[in-house]
């Protein structure tokens, strides 16, 4: 079968499409004819060598996979053959064929396309679960959500207006995007790419700051949403681009002068009984169409480095997917 492997940390140079053998699923794992495989900034950062590498070099790439049930191992349960299921995988999501935990299958919804189903296993749920256990906004509370337009961050928008989050404040990189999450719920849509995007906030908030900031960009615009937190206010770190950070002396100033609190958030590391808690939720706002998936950005498998690039650019809105 066709995969895409990484074999250095050189970036996208690093990046082949090879032939490897079909991998075979274990007792409890299924395989799974790949019909759309999403791309994670983490990925990008993994070429870079600066998001921890999965497996030894070299490898196939790709966090999770949307497909069709082609075999179940033999202790598999609650999955049979010809399910369409999306999944984090176990072997690698970039290839035409990928096994995962059958614990981990999530059932696509009706209606859902596997590219859509693909923005499921790590944008949705992050974004689910994020909200669930590290924000925790109230209804009267603001909520500064960073790459608005981006994979969670369209997540994000749609739920925390479902949970009645009264002041949404979505930053986005042009016009199209603002627009977009303005049709989404958001209560106020800021280009950040403009100077003053941060007297914006502060006006959205009536001076005073914003409850709750999702810090996810790192570099400037995070130092800024930094200042942005109000007094008692709540600062979720996550995201790939944080883990390289450090806090200034300034920012722990701050967060102790102002009565705030840091908290960090990655879905990686969250129990399994915990990621369960949030898979009907989110699948039951699916199914009801109450949430919208973005999944407008699909690239042939062969054409790895452009999706990448793609990516990279901020010019996408959305999921970029590849298509074996």
């Amino acid at each position: 079968m066709k995969a895409v492997e990484l074999n250095g940390f050189e970036g996208l140079e690093s990046l082949r499409v090879i032939e490897v053998e079909k991998p075979k699923p274990g007792a409890t794992e299924i395989l799974l004819e790949v019909k759309a495989a999403g791309i994670n900034f983490a990925e990008i950062e993994m070429t870079k060598g600066r998001y921890p590498a999965v497996r030894k070099l070299p490898f196939v790439m790709g966090f999770e996979a949307a497909g069709i049930v082609v075999e179940a191992g033999s202790q598999a349960k609650n999955v049979k053959v010809g399910d369409k299921i999306t999944a984090i995988v176990s072997s690698g999501g970039y290839a035409e064929y990928a096994t995962a935990d059958a614990g981990f299958a999530i059932p696509i919804p009706d209606g859902i396309s596997f590219a859509e189903a693909a923005t499921i296993p790590i944008h949705g749920l992050s974004a689910y679960a994020l909200l669930k256990f590290a924000a925790k906004p109230q209804p009267k509370e603001s909520l500064l959500i960073q790459a608005a337009a981006g994979g969670v961050g369209l997540y994000l928008v749609q739920l925390a207006k479902i949970l009645g989050v009264t002041r949404v404040i979505a930053l986005a990189s042009s016009k199209e995007k603002t627009d977009l999450v303005t049709t989404l719920g958001a209560d106020v849509a800021i280009n950040y790419s403009n100077g003053d995007w941060t007297d914006r906030v502060m006006e959205a908030t009536g001076g005073k700051g914003v409850d709750i900031v999702l810090e996810a960009a790192s570099g400037k615009v995070g130092e800024e949403s930094f200042k942005l937190a109000a007094p008692f206010g709540r600062i979720v770190v996550f995201g790939a681009k944080n883990i390289h950070d450090t806090i200034s002396t300034e920012q722990i100033r701050q967060i102790v002068y102002k009565n705030q609190s840091l908290i960090g958030f990655n879905i990686p590391t969250l129990r399994p009984e915990q990621i369960g808690e949030c898979i009907p939720g989110l699948l039951n706002l699916i199914a009801q169409g109450k949430l919208k998936l973005f999944a407008g950005n699909s690239f042939p498998l062969s054409h790895v480095k452009e999706a990448f690039e793609a990516l990279s650019s901020r010019r996408t809105i959305g999921k970029v997917v590849l298509i074996p």
